[in-house]
C-alpha cells in the first residue's frame, strides 16, 4: 500500500497522473476486498493499524479496492507453477 502512494504521490509531482482519480487495486481474495471496503468495528481490534491504512487511502480517494477473479488475474502467469503434458 506504501509503495503505491509512493509512486502515486511521484507520479502526481511530475504531472504523469491525474491525482483526482483513485488508483485500481485488484485483488483475488473476497475477504480482503470486503475488509478494505467496510469500517472499523470493535470486533477489529486485533487488526494491526499499518492494516488500516489501507482504509484510510479508501477512504481519501486515493485507491479502489476491487475483486478480480483468480482465473483472470494475469499475476497467475508469474506466480503460478505451469503443468504441460509433455513429457520429456
Amino acid at each position: 500500500m506504501k509503495s503505491v502512494q509512493m509512486f502515486r504521490h511521484t507520479f502526481s509531482d511530475l504531472n504523469l497522473i491525474d491525482s483526482s482519480t483513485p488508483t485500481n487495486i485488484y485483488n483475488d481474495n473476497c475477504g480482503a476486498v470486503d475488509c478494505s471496503n467496510s469500517s472499523s468495528t470493535k470486533g477489529m481490534r486485533h487488526v494491526n493499524i499499518w492494516e488500516n491504512a489501507v482504509r484510510a487511502a479508501r477512504l481519501l480517494n486515493e485507491v479502489s479496492i476491487s475483486h478480480i477473479t483468480g482465473a483472470s488475474s494475469p499475476v497467475d502467469l508469474f506466480s503460478k507453477e505451469f503443468k504441460s503434458d509433455c513429457t520429456f
